[in-house]
């Protein structure tokens, strides 16, 4: 007979099998963590349940079976995972019943086979003899059994009288509980690179803080703060991640400065993760986290994180060391923020000519002598913090710079690439990159919106930011050109011959 539970749904969930190698007070440790994870990612979604725990797996008894799937899904320390379609009571001829009520319609002109898994010690009948009775009350509906291939797979946990039917058996997120490995601090960018290496930490069991080195002003600091969100939303289940955002725009005029342009990419790695460190010794973090993979830029030649390294006084860990960029952005997609990311322009290069592929750290720390380091320091005692779980979505919302009605009268200000411009634009406006803009700013009239544009509407959101905190009405156009082409369905304005 069919067991009535308190909630319409149960799903079972199964340890990561590294778990279950361990120790077995260690494994009890562990799983009570991957309980307290799922308790708080179930309560965060307003979802009513109960959690039971067993060997090697856990039962979860909810009235919202999608919520709570969706939430054990982003869970690390989860093996796999099955809702199940009915608890049976009443040994093997209950079990028998059950299975031709509930898949008689299933196998219906389908191969099949059935599965069973015994648990306990307790054993009436083993596992090959139940599969081959339930398998045969089965028979009779479906086109034949098919044990290597079958279309329809159907498995029941048995434990003494009780079965668990189900015909699903999801992939988990795998990993260990996030919290049993201590606190690492991610430098966080917003683009692929940091957000995968952040996950991989978190999938190992680290508690993740986040760290930006804001280069841009405030339209990048959102963009990051939303990426950082959707991260921790989606991935750090039972936990409350804080991301620090330092501003780095007087770091960043110092080292222009003050630097050698040989030495702008080495000097600016080392100072965000003289940043890093502080914050991290500040919250007790045990290491700070970067996205960098061996040689993907000049700073990233084994000879420059060398030099790098130096500045730190807690350990790096660089979980992509070995990626290339494809392996890269195919985890951001998994993920979930590969489309946010790749709007994210790139802000590092300070030195796009000949920046140092090898450097010395006594070299570099010359270099560095008349720098105000009491900048840095400033910085990183102002740094703004988010609690990510209380990170809304006007937070977010973009709202002072970007705008999706053009205002009247308004002027465009094209911020494409030149050769962009050259093929597609709106009538009448002109192009300028950030540099031409900053000079030409101070010719511009202040009585008069300015709309900017780009192709994902990231750089010009800079741009018009820069402009309004010099006292202008300017703006970005939401979404970039490919919702600004919208606006002309018969065609694109651009200049007459």
């Amino acid at each position: 007979m069919e067991v009535s539970t308190r909630y319409p749904h149960v799903i079972i969930i199964r340890l990561a099998p590294e778990i279950l190698l361990k120790a077995p007070s260690t494994r009890r440790k562990f799983q009570q963590h991957l309980r307290q994870n799922l308790e708080k990612g179930l309560r965060s979604k307003d979802v009513t349940f109960e959690i039971i725990n067993h060997e090697g797996r856990m039962q979860i008894h909810t009235d919202d079976q999608d919520t709570a799937l969706e939430v054990i899904s982003r869970t690390f320390g989860i093996s796999s995972y099955s809702p199940i379609d009915q608890i049976v009571d009443g040994g093997l001829e209950a079990h028998k019943d059950a299975a031709v009520e509930l898949y008689k319609d299933l196998v219906a002109d389908k191969t099949y086979a059935v599965r069973i898994k015994r648990l306990g010690k307790k054993k009436k009948h083993n596992s090959v003899e139940m599969e081959r009775q339930i398998g045969g009350v089965l028979n009779k509906y479906a086109k034949k059994v098919d044990l290597s291939n079958p279309e329809v797979l159907i498995k029941a946990d048995v434990a003494g009288d009780l079965a668990y039917f189900y015909t699903k058996k999801i992939r988990g997120a795998g990993g260990f509980p996030i919290g049993i490995q201590g606190k690492a601090l991610t430098l966080i960018s917003g683009g692929f690179d940091s957000v995968v290496a952040a996950w991989y930490l978190m999938k190992r069991g680290a508690l993740n803080d986040f760290v930006f080195c804001n280069l841009a002003g405030g339209a990048y600091e959102r963009m990051v703060v939303e990426i950082t969100k959707v991260l921790c939303d989606r991935w750090a289940t039972g936990t409350r991640p804080k991301l620090y955002c330092v501003d780095f725009e007087g770091v960043i005029d110092d080292l222009r400065q003050n630097t050698d342009p040989t030495w702008w990419q080495v000097i600016l790695k080392r100072q965000m993760y003289r940043a890093g460190a502080a914050v991290a010794q500040r919250i007790g973090a045990d290491a700070i986290v970067t996205g960098e993979a061996l040689g993907q830029v000049s700073s990233q030649t084994l000879s420059n994180l060398n030099t790098i390294d130096e500045v730190s006084d807690v350990p790096v860990l660089r979980p992509l060391i070995g990626f290339d960029k494809e392996q890269i952005i195919a985890d951001a997609r998994m993920i979930g923020t590969d489309k946010l990311s790749e709007k994210i322009p790139e802000y590092c290069a300070l030195n796009k000519r000949r920046p140092a592929i090898k450097s010395d750290r006594k070299v570099v720390a010359k270099a560095e002598e008349k720098m105000n380091f009491d900048i840095l320091q400033a910085a990183i005692d102002n740094a703004k913090i988010y609690d990510m779980l209380k990170v809304t979505d006007e937070d977010v919302a973009q709202h002072s710079v970007f705008i999706e009605e053009i205002p009247q009268n308004a002027i465009f200000l094209d911020c494409q690439p030149a050769s962009l411009y050259d093929e597609w634009h709106i009538a009448g406006a002109e192009n300028y990159n950030a540099g031409q803009l900053a000079n030409k700013m101070r010719d511009f009239v202040k009585t008069q919106p300015y709309v900017l544009y780009c192709p994902y509407g990231t750089q010009s959101a800079v741009l018009a930011e820069r402009m309004q905190k010099a006292g202008y009405e300017a703006y970005s156009y939401k979404g970039g050109i490919k919702q600004l082409k919208k606006l002309y369905p018969n065609g694109v304005e651009q200049d007459e011959d």
